[in-house]
């Protein structure tokens, strides 16, 4: 008995002295207050960098989505080993939470080359996908991430794209695939879906003349209470996204994609849209046919 109890009371010790070794740092941005907690002397990044970093990626979902899609944000930083970020996570908890692992090491240029956070701040502002879809959340995020931080001025539009080129092969079909919502792989969910947002970017601006695009679809389904907090059904997103743009890419992309292999031919739409891979980087013909549609997709609205 007295061994239990000795084992409960270093318990109580234990957990006592983790919650005080935790401290909470404010952060005011994009019009919405982000209270962040985070171990106390644990990591080398210093409160006006992790200020700057939070700051950073609620600037860039802000210009993506025309605002910030809360008022009040949760983000608990956890200390790991190494010299990054190495994970994130977000729960609708809170109204908006984001639990973050940053490495003990990690310095200001870790953070500020780091897509994680932007990515997780990407989910708060899209609602919760009703049934196994989770390639449309994913992907949607893995999409409008570096797309996002281009628009806020922290990438460049060359480094979106040769990003693109590098890894949307990723998301083409493999053998024995069965359509984006039976087929679960790592590959498939986030690179898969941020190929079909890809696709109906491109062909929502080829429709509207080029002035409407998929961003505009999800700035309107954010504006409908379409955040993280609600679940929608995916036939409601794709209809509320193509009200909004006046098509009907999104209903008709997804009938073509959800339960059978589509395969994109990627080199013929760098081709068109004026994207030449030259070594490890891009460079743009600006004379291509869809080279303006490449430059709308990632210019400052």
């Amino acid at each position: 008995m007295l061994r239990n109890l000795a084992l409960a009371l270093l318990a109580v010790v234990i957990l006592t002295s983790l919650a005080a070794a935790q401290r909470t740092l404010t952060v005011k941005a994009a019009n919405t207050e982000f209270e962040v907690t985070l171990p106390d002397q644990q990591l080398a990044a210093t409160d006006a960098e992790l200020t700057t970093y939070v700051t950073r990626g609620a600037t860039a979902i802000a210009a993506y989505f025309g605002r910030f899609p809360m008022k009040h944000v949760k983000i608990n930083i956890r200390a790991v080993g190494g010299d990054r970020v190495r994970f994130g996570r977000t729960t609708p908890q809170a109204g908006g939470t984001i639990m973050m692992m940053i490495g003990r090491e990690a310095t200001a240029d870790a953070l500020a080359s780091d897509w994680t956070l932007t990515h997780e701040m990407s989910h708060l502002s899209f609602p919760g996908v009703k049934g196994d879809h989770d390639w449309l959340e994913e992907g949607m995020a893995t999409y409008v991430e570096p797309i996002a931080r281009a628009q806020a001025g922290y990438l460049t539009p060359a480094y979106v794209w040769n990003q693109f080129v590098d890894s949307m092969p990723k998301g083409e079909p493999a053998t024995g695939d069965r359509g984006l919502d039976n087929t679960q792989t790592w590959g498939r969910t986030y690179w898969g879906g941020a190929l079909f947002c890809l696709i109906a970017d491109v062909e929502i601006r080829k429709q509207t003349h080029n002035k409407r695009g998929l961003q505009d679809a999800f700035r309107a389904i954010m504006q409908d209470n379409g955040t993280m907090e609600y679940e929608w059904g995916i036939d409601m997103i794709f209809a509320e996204g193509d009200k909004a743009t006046g098509t009907h890419v999104l209903e008709t992309l997804y009938a073509e994609w959800k339960a059978k292999p589509v395969e994109v031919d990627l080199d013929k739409l760098w081709q068109e849209l004026g994207v030449v891979k030259t070594g490890d980087s891009v460079t743009f013909n600006e004379k291509a046919r869809l080279a303006a549609i490449r430059k709308a997709i990632t210019d400052s609205r």
